[in-house]
């Protein structure tokens, strides 16, 4: 088992630049903000979201996220039957942890969301903070004591500090939405040791995003989505999603009512994701969801379990 854990990290370390270091959420359903700037105040009130990610359970030194967002809109309103622009606002503060590596980031968000028509509406945002990148070799120990010698672990420990700067752009209705998000805008270099010829540096991530919101009845709403991933130089993701709501109302449905939800998600290469969650009190949130890993990592993995606590205020 600790062979194993030992190679990932390996592997996640010695190709920085390669490698997906975004941290991966199931939640994302619930929270598209910690995707794309540009959907900060999209929902109008202010959304508080605390979450916490354990990857891989069972497995020595797996992925643990845990992250605070929040976000809302400022200054909007409307003029008798058109609407006014508006702007969004909002941040998270997050602690990504894989074996030797962890990564902290504090950022915070602006967009700026212009009506289109009455219902549509086209935002663009940006998120500015900074991001400490940590690399601890003494939990790396290479055989026959090789550890001065490879390419990886000779550097020694890492403690960095960047600035970082991320971007998206967001088409949104109560209907339908579509998004784009570049990550790590500034590809950083993460040790800036100038005998090292190719330094591992934050590599930049893409993420696209589309869903629509079928309504069935009064009650009861389905959504089907995806989700694009793309890292150079390795393969795009794609998530494949699709969301069932109930709300418990005898009017016309809102984003308040008490309400369920389940849903079902494959991520290629990597796991077939349940989805379950619970609005209360028209202001309390909360969503689990646990991950079958499909790929060759299912051998010595429980899989993933992810859990989201919200809250709602106008």
């Amino acid at each position: 088992m600790k062979n194993y854990i030992l190679l990932f990290c390996f592997l996640l370390v010695g190709s920085v630049a390669v490698a997906q270091q975004k941290a991966l959420y199931s939640q994302y359903m619930t929270n598209y903000f910690l995707l794309n700037p540009a959907v900060a105040g999209v929902e109008k009130d202010w959304n508080i979201k605390a979450g916490y990610r354990n990857q891989w359970t069972g497995f020595d030194g797996a992925p643990q996220t845990y992250y605070l967002s929040a976000e809302t809109a400022l200054f909007k309103r409307s003029i008798g039957r058109r609407a006014k622009p508006y702007h969004g606002a909002g941040g998270y503060v997050y602690t990504d942890k894989t074996g030797p590596i962890s990564q902290t980031g504090l950022l915070l968000s602006y967009a700026y969301h212009v009506p289109l028509n009455r219902t549509l509406f086209l935002s663009s945002g940006v998120f500015a903070g900074v991001q400490q990148y940590k690399f601890d070799e003494n939990k790396i120990h290479l055989a026959d004591g090789s550890n001065e010698r490879d390419p990886v672990t000779q550097q020694g420990s890492i403690n960095a500090f960047m600035p970082d700067l991320s971007v998206g752009t967001y088409l949104h209705s109560e209907e339908f939405f579509v998004g784009a998000s570049l990550f790590q805008v500034l590809g950083n270099k993460i040790n800036k040791n100038k005998e090292i010829e190719d330094p591992a540096r934050l590599s930049r991530h893409l993420f696209v995003s589309g869903g629509y919101n079928f309504d069935v009845n009064r009650n009861i709403t389905v959504t089907p989505s995806v989700l694009l991933k793309y890292v150079s130089p390795a393969p795009i993701q794609a998530d494949i999603n699709v969301r069932g709501e109930y709300h418990f109302t005898k009017r016309r449905k809102t984003v308040y009512d008490d309400m369920v939800w389940a849903g079902i998600s494959y991520r290629t290469q990597d796991a077939v994701v349940g989805l379950i969650g619970v609005q209360f009190k028209e202001q309390y949130r909360l969503s689990y969801t646990y991950d079958i890993t499909v790929s060759p990592m299912r051998h010595h993995s429980a899989g993933s379990h992810e859990i989201v606590l919200g809250f709602r205020m106008p």
